[in-house]
């Protein structure tokens, strides 16, 4: 018999909402390893974490983007983000065009 994988709700939200990480084995920073409540799937999460760390813990920027598997360019990205829309800065955005681009006015005239 074939065992059938129980659904993990957790894991089918950050899915439906671009909130996976894509690399969560890369998180080595200990306080994702030894509590539950921290998820290295959660992206969100992680880059809060990371943030915190800095502006509350005083690491540096490189110390802490290296223990939760980002680079420096994506630390300062969610920095912007964050001080720009709060923590819905840090969800993904859909990406592409955000409205018709190729079809202008005049065409969609005609």
């Amino acid at each position: 018999m074939t065992k059938t994988k129980t659904p993990d709700p957790k894991l089918d939200a950050l899915r439906q909402r671009a909130s996976l990480n894509p690399h969560p084995q890369r998180v080595g920073d200990p306080l994702f390893a030894s509590v539950d409540f921290f998820d290295s799937r959660d992206l969100v999460q992680v880059k809060y974490e990371m943030l915190r760390r800095v502006s509350a813990e005083g690491h540096s920027v490189a110390q802490s983007a290296k223990a939760f598997g980002l680079s420096r360019p994506s630390f300062y990205q969610a920095q912007a983000a964050l001080q720009r829309e709060g923590l819905a800065g840090l969800l993904a955005k859909k990406r592409g065009p955000r409205r018709a681009h190729k079809l202008g006015t005049e065409v969609m005239g005609f």
